[in-house]
């Protein structure tokens, strides 16, 4: 007796089809998997035979062998034990399925008493599926709502095994997750307002155009400053992710296991690792390889607080990240491709003690400072689009009233330039000014004649790399969006280029 089950294995933020093939036959009473497989995946045959046996099934005393193919391809986790049992109870005549099983994936963890917990990964797997012309999936009560993000599929909710064969065999009609509803323009009322920061209007200045373009931005200056405040806001003023961004984050979240009870992740993620952080949690990998933080902010912030504290090689690992937007790593099992289109923030003192050049507070020589500094490369440095200056903050900005403008305002603001760049760049792979390459700049960037020479001048005198040039011209793109120029003026690349005059 024989039955095939579809199934599903994450492989980083990938999905792979899984056939569950189970076979019963006369010999020794064992029960045998194979296939390439996980100690938590192994450990799925007590958890389904001891699951079945509480639901009121009895293995037969014969020879039980589950392949998970394709046999060469690594798998883990919990979610073959409800395809597993599922395969078991239908070559044992004990589930008789009316749904066609050829376009039915299943995938779920089982209780010793039967019940199906939650899993991780589901989002994805649907999407997977629905590729390959699956149009049912059998999942865990909890995680239907999450799936029935992707129309044109039927997510059927599961509590138990004896659920499961009720669902399959039509006797109930499954509780089918509803699709989640993305509230557009609702904002997390938790992130602080950037009312609260006094003075340093030059810094927020700077991560409006950063938020606006999805600009890499450093900031360094003394402590107390502002940094970690300005940080921690430009969540508040991010452009809203649309549809498509908002289920490509949500399915990276899933597969993470950080998704919660979340359905469907609705505004973009802020991530902010401490500085004792390892290159391997930063960039992700590991034995059985995940994301790291670089994926887990993927079309959002990951923010970099004391960045000179951060361990050389740790840093200096974002460089290929930075420039291309992904993450490949190698294994023997095959290569893992993690993306990573995020917006560095990054914040740092200026020396060890922090002050630095006031020879009133600082104690650093010459030499320590310029060792702190050097934590940060030259080759890193060049990948900020925006470096900014933040000083002390004079006693008259903390004594007046606050000024300027608060976070509705400036998200309103770089949601005008956001729409600018995605009615430009539609069709296109690209979102945000910041993701252009060279050749988008010859086509997107038009420079008069008065700006190639400014920009000449400016090439030389800050003795700017190639890199240097094109991300000055696309941060002058920004700041032309941001006041609704359809072409780059002299004004728009003197500001680009007083961010890079500490370069």
């Amino acid at each position: 007796m024989f039955s095939r089950v579809m199934s599903a294995a994450i492989r980083g933020v990938s999905i792979e089809i899984v056939y569950v093939e189970t076979d019963i036959s006369d010999g020794m009473p064992v029960f045998d998997m194979v296939g390439l497989l996980s100690s938590e995946v192994k450990e799925s045959r007590e958890r389904v035979r001891t699951s079945m046996k509480n639901s009121g099934w009895k293995l037969p005393p014969k020879r039980i062998t589950v392949n998970l193919s394709p046999a060469g391809m690594p798998k883990e986790g919990g979610a073959f034990d409800l395809p597993i049992a599922m395969g078991i109870l239908m070559t044992m005549n004990q589930v008789h399925p009316v749904i066609n099983m050829e376009e039915t994936l299943i995938a779920g963890e089982v209780s010793l008493d039967g019940t199906v917990n939650a899993i991780r990964g589901v989002l994805p797997m649907v999407i997977a599926g629905k590729e390959q012309g699956i149009r049912n999936f059998l999942v865990p009560k909890r995680n239907a709502a999450e799936g029935m993000a992707i129309e044109g599929v039927r997510v059927m909710g599961v509590e138990s095994l004896l659920h499961a064969k009720r669902i399959l065999e039509g006797e109930v009609e499954a509780e089918e997750g509803k699709e989640a509803e993305k509230e557009v323009g609702k904002r997390d009322t938790a992130v602080p307002d950037f009312l609260d920061i006094r003075g340093q209007e030059n810094v927020k200045r700077a991560a409006q155009i950063a938020a606006a373009g999805m600009h890499h931005m450093l900031m360094i200056g003394p402590p107390g400053g502002g940094k970690t405040m300005v940080a921690s806001r430009i969540s508040g003023i991010l452009p809203e992710p649309d549809r498509e961004e908002c289920i490509e984050i949500t399915k990276i979240h899933s597969i993470a296991g950080i998704l919660g009870e979340q359905s469907m992740i609705t505004k973009r993620p802020f991530r902010a690792p401490h500085h004792t952080v390892t290159e391997r949690a930063l960039l992700g990998g590991g034995a059985r390889v995940h994301p790291g933080e670089l994926t887990l902010a993927h079309r959002g912030v990951l923010f970099l607080d004391e960045f000179a504290e951060f361990k050389r090689g740790t840093i200096e690992a974002l460089r290929k990240p930075l420039e291309e937007g992904e993450i490949v790593i190698s294994r023997v099992y095959g290569t893992y491709v993690f993306p990573a289109q995020f917006m560095l923030v990054a914040a740092s003192n200026p020396c060890k003690c922090g002050y630095y050049p006031d020879r009133k507070k600082c104690s650093c020589t010459e030499y320590e400072v310029k060792k702190y500094m050097a934590k940060m490369s030259r080759p890193l440095i060049d990948r900020m689009d925006l470096c900014v200056l933040v000083p002390e903050v004079a006693v008259e900005a903390l004594q007046n009233y606050p000024k300027g403008q608060t976070s509705a305002q400036i998200r309103s603001q770089v949601e005008a330039a956001a729409m600018i760049q995605k009615e430009r760049y539609a069709g296109t792979h690209i979102r945000f000014n910041a993701r252009l390459t060279q050749q988008d700049i010859g086509r997107y960037c038009y420079l008069g004649k008065q700006e190639k020479t400014l920009l000449s001048k400016a090439f030389h005198t800050l003795h700017m790399s190639a890199r240097a040039y094109y991300k000055t011209i696309k941060v002058a793109r920004t700041i032309a969006d941001l006041e609704g120029s359809l072409n780059i003026r002299t004004k728009h690349l003197s500001e680009a280029l007083g961010y890079r005059m500490m370069h």
